[in-house]
């Protein structure tokens, strides 16, 4: 007769793998062998956080010492959100350990490769054109004071048309009524993406103004 599952706690999960390790994993297939999807995944999250000093120790063979910190967060964020998309197969800790170094170095070497984009982006208004030298249309400043939020069904029609990225600043900025410091605060520790108060502002601004011009075609 085969033995029920039985769930454990975050602690009691912890405490198994400071055991032994495979012993955790093999607890991982029980859960998703019985069905057990959620529990499965909560303790591959969970996995992945024990592994945080094997994602630092990449992350800072590749990245400047100030942003090695910064870095390291976006990385296992990246490591989390890949467990709940796609689950790497476990065999055991070493393939594990193997995968999540792989998406650390992935991560690290795109911060470098980007560095210089991010900080052009940063000193840049979003709609400047390279090609003219100046900004263009630039949404008016009664476009910040208009109530996107008003209409949700424009508001989410809007929301649509923006990049992932976007979607995120509009979403903490006016539903999370975050300022917009807090907004870039929260996009580069959970994130990693780099944006500046400003970029926030226009991209804020930017929305508005589409919903704004919406709203009066109906």
């Amino acid at each position: 007769m085969t033995k029920p599952f039985l769930p454990l706690t975050d602690e009691a999960f912890c405490d198994l793998y400071e055991r032994d390790p495979q012993k955790a994993i093999a607890y991982i297939h029980g859960a998703l062998q019985a069905g057990e999807s959620e529990a499965g995944r909560k303790a591959t999250q969970l996995l992945v956080y024990l592994q945080s000093g094997l994602i630092f120790s990449v992350v800072s063979a590749k990245t400047p010492k100030d942003q090695v910190d910064e870095v390291a967060d976006g990385a296992m964020v990246e490591a989390v959100a890949a467990v709940l998309k796609n689950p790497p197969e476990l065999v055991n800790l070493k393939q594990f350990r193997g995968w999540l170094a792989k998406i650390a170095a992935n991560h690290s070497a795109g911060i470098t490769r980007t560095g210089a984009e991010q900080a052009r982006r940063s000193s840049q208004p979003l709609d400047y054109d390279p090609a003219e030298g100046r900004k263009s249309n630039e949404p008016s400043a009664e476009d910040d004071r208009y109530d996107a939020v008003g209409d949700r069904e424009i508001f989410d029609a809007q929301l649509e048309l923006l990049s992932e990225e976007h979607q995120a600043i509009i979403l903490l900025r006016l539903l999370g009524d975050n300022s917009s410091k807090q907004v870039v605060e929260i996009l580069s520790s959970q994130y990693g993406w780099d944006y500046s108060a400003n970029n926030v502002d226009q991209i804020t601004r930017r929305f508005r103004g589409e919903c704004k011009k919406a709203a009066e075609e109906q």
